[in-house]
């Protein structure tokens, strides 16, 4: 490799670090990246692949110049010690060079595979977070068998860097903008994101000429929980609704704490017959889940409903104003009971 190709790989590499900083994408960081490892030389191809922790599978972030029938092949491959370049090199969190992958015991499974793809060799490094946690895998493979030069695996750590430094960048965003967009405490929308969300909600439901429901939940007696068996036992009884909130929802429906021990729930495309349906089941389960928390009490709810339908379409905070007042008309209800 020339001298000069390797101060212009630098030189790119400093650009994408700059371009970083003014908002790119984390795709267009991974695309450049590839672009500057394979312009060093033309018999070089590179790949991305991203480690989802849960399965310890790898699999693909961008496209590449790799065949498609090999991208196929190890979307979803499960790391381990001995798995090719990439699997063996997040697992083992170190770079694993092979010259070649015909004969290396970690492409036996892959020999056939390779071949096809005219394969001679692979140099895989871990991209690994600024705490240590694995990402994934940024790999260098070759048309030849061949032993990488020291400029090029200096390019590729490099390469690995940076797209390390994105990762964090956009998770670091990410994170921002859920902490202003949810409730601290159950993670649910907040105030804010709700109305927001609903109203787009509203608009969509008015194109398709479907109802949507509003429904208001006051936590009847929280004020008991907080001072007999204290604050920490109320924080995860609010915990615990917003589960079972979000496992008896739809996708398309929105929930939310708007403060205290009330939430506000939107129901997409839902009328008031199928929210007393809902509002049964959210009962029940809410009932049967505080078996965790109480050996010797049990917390209902209180829950209004408004519905906005065609004909009669609400704006959200009227809904939620409707709801409101049919929430407190229910507690009352539930009061004169007993």
């Amino acid at each position: 490799m020339e001298h000069s190709f390797l101060l212009d790989a630098y030189r790119r590499c400093a650009e994408v670090l700059s371009e970083i900083a003014l908002g790119a994408s984390q795709n267009q960081v991974f695309e450049t990246l590839q672009t500057i490892i394979e312009e060093m030389d033309e018999a070089r191809f590179s790949s991305i692949l991203r480690l989802n922790s849960h399965d310890g599978t790898l699999h693909l972030t961008v496209e590449n110049r790799l065949p498609d029938f090999y991208n196929q092949a190890i979307q979803g491959l499960k790391v381990g010690p001995k798995v090719g370049s990439c699997g063996a090199a997040v697992f083992c969190n170190k770079p694993v060079i092979v010259n070649d992958v015909t004969t290396h015991e970690n492409w036996t499974v892959f020999r056939e595979l390779v071949e096809k793809a005219n394969l001679g060799s692979c140099w895989a490094v871990p991209i690994v977070l600024s705490k240590g946690e694995v990402y994934g895998s940024f790999a260098i493979y070759s048309s030849s068998k061949a032993a990488p030069r020291e400029e090029e695996l200096e390019i590729l750590t490099l390469a690995a860097h940076i797209a390390g430094v994105v990762i964090e960048k956009q998770k670091s965003e990410n994170q921002l903008t859920f902490n202003a967009t949810h409730d601290p405490l159950t993670r649910l929308s907040n105030r804010s994101l709700f109305d927001n969300l609903a109203s787009q909600a509203l608009r969509q439901s008015k194109r398709k000429r479907e109802p949507i429901c509003v429904l208001f939940i006051d936590i009847n007696n929280f004020k008991y929980v907080n001072d007999h068996y204290g604050h920490d036992m109320g924080d995860r009884l609010l915990c615990l609704l917003a589960d079972v909130l979000t496992q008896e929802l739809r996708e398309a429906d929105i929930a939310s704490r708007r403060g205290g021990d009330e939430f506000i729930l939107a129901l997409v495309g839902t009328g008031k017959e199928g929210a007393k349906v809902l509002i049964d089941r959210l009962c029940q389960h809410f009932m049967e889940a505080q078996k965790d928390l109480f050996t010797d009490y049990s917390v209902t709810m209180a829950i209004g409903v408004a519905e906005s339908k065609k004909g009669n379409y609400l704006t959200i905070s009227e809904l939620i104003k409707q709801a409101d007042v049919d929430m407190y008309r229910n507690k009352r209800l539930l009061k004169s009971n007993f």
